[in-house]
């Protein structure tokens, strides 16, 4: 799905940059190539190429989406011992390279948190920032409260050791290539109502198997990086963030519950809560729009 024309009037182009330190990052633009520039922030797993399925809702909206692969994903090349705070500069030398003075981001899930870090570093560079269905910091009174028992396993093995993590992602992300329908099925099978929606449409559902796919095309020291990432503090202060951060969360997702969004909007000073009821944590696709508008009006 893809590689497949797009629909006409819209463009979709890849692209690879070398950063200051020699990595590779690779990157996708898609949507109307002449807009406002907004760069996504992908979930875990994830790569260059999660976006909605019809890019028409996005270049009707005037908007130059520009999803980068983070260090280990995709196209992009590993970068040991990264951390929260090291992706606002791959971002910033991404702009940079792209002539992008300044831009808007959004991000979901694993992705929420390098929106809140890129928002904190980058300051004035960023029109206006969104967090779908973003993780929060774990480590917290009340962290894993409404999350389903497969999502607190999952966030309990994320604090251990990566040369212990590591043979059980890889074992997990080989059962996963080899069975890609199978693997779907598992994931519709824990969704919630809405989500179970969502992913029965074939587009959405081909979307999703390829960034999944894509994602660990080169292994998973990436998303084994990112597990770490996620279980660590953040080391900076929400309190600091300046400008409008828009905040998407969903009644029925308990991967991400809203009590991470509602954690967030109490820290950050410009929080524009959107706490939603039904829903799941693939509602970034039925709400495209909705959460891209915001996003694609300039600033005065």
């Amino acid at each position: 799905m893809m590689h497949s024309v797009p629909p006409a009037g819209v463009q979709v182009r890849e692209g690879v940059i070398r950063l200051k330190d020699g990595r590779r990052l690779a990157y996708v633009e898609s949507g109307d190539l002449d807009g406002l520039p907004v760069f996504f922030i992908h979930g875990n797993p994830g790569s260059r190429y999660m976006r909605h399925p019809d890019d028409r809702l996005t270049y009707r909206l005037g908007v130059r989406l520009i999803t980068p692969d983070r260090p280990g994903y995709g196209l992009s090349d590993y970068q040991s011992g990264r951390t929260l705070l090291d992706f606002p500069s791959d971002l910033e030398q991404l702009a940079n390279a792209l002539k992008v003075d300044r831009f808007s981001l959004f991000g979901v899930s694993a992705g929420g948190p390098y929106v809140a870090a890129s928002a904190w570093h980058l300051g004035e560079r960023i029109l206006r920032a969104s967090i779908v269905s973003g993780a929060a910091p774990l480590k917290r009174p009340g962290g894993m409260e409404g999350v389903n028992r497969e999502y607190r396993n999952a966030y309990a093995l994320a604090a251990w050791p990566e040369w212990l993590l590591h043979p059980l992602m890889a074992m997990h992300d080989r059962q996963v290539r080899a069975q890609p329908e199978r693997a779907l099925a598992a994931l519709i099978h824990h969704a919630s109502e809405d989500d179970r929606h969502v992913l029965s449409d074939p587009l959405i559902a081909a979307q999703v198997q390829g960034w999944r796919r894509e994602a660990t095309r080169r292994g998973v020291s990436g998303m084994r990086r990112e597990a770490h990432i996620l279980a660590s503090p953040w080391d900076f202060p929400l309190e600091e963030i300046r400008g409008a951060v828009d905040l998407w969360y969903w009644e029925g997702d308990s991967i991400v519950p809203p009590q991470m969004g509602r954690y967030l909007a109490s820290r950050i000073p410009g929080a524009v809560p959107h706490f939603l009821p039904g829903g799941g944590h693939f509602s970034i696709y039925s709400h495209w729009r909705d959460i891209l508008a915001p996003l694609a009006r300039r600033s005065p």
